[in-house]
C-alpha cells in the first residue's frame, strides 16, 4: 500500500506525439482517470485517444512533486525526451533538473 504522502511525477505520451507532466500518489489510477475522461482527469489529456505513462519518479511530498512538475513543464522537448530515455530516480533527476 503506497503511503499518502508518497506521491509521484509522471510523463504521458498522449497518441504519441505530445507529452504531459502531472503528479499523483498512484500514477496507474491517474493514468485510468485520464483515459476514462473521468471529471478529476485534466482536461487538456480528454482529446487524445492513446495514453501512455512514458516516466515516473517517487518524489515524496506533494510540495516536492509540485516543484519538480514546474520545471519539468519548462523543459523543451528534447530535454524531456532525454528525462524519458534515461529513466532518472530523484537524485539524479535533481542534478539533470539544475
Amino acid at each position: 500500500m503506497t503511503d499518502e504522502k508518497d506521491f509521484h511525477l509522471y510523463l504521458l505520451l498522449c497518441d504519441q506525439k505530445i507529452l504531459y507532466t502531472g503528479i499523483a500518489i498512484d500514477p496507474q489510477q491517474r493514468l485510468k482517470q485520464h483515459q476514462q475522461g473521468h471529471p478529476h482527469g485534466a482536461k487538456f489529456t480528454r482529446r487524445f485517444k492513446q495514453l501512455e505513462i512514458v516516466y515516473q519518479v517517487k518524489v515524496g511530498t506533494r510540495a516536492a512533486a509540485q516543484s519538480l512538475e514546474i520545471k519539468i513543464k519548462k523543459l523543451n522537448v528534447a530535454e524531456k525526451n532525454e528525462l524519458i530515455r534515461l529513466q532518472y530516480k530523484l537524485p539524479q533527476l535533481n542534478k539533470f533538473l539544475v
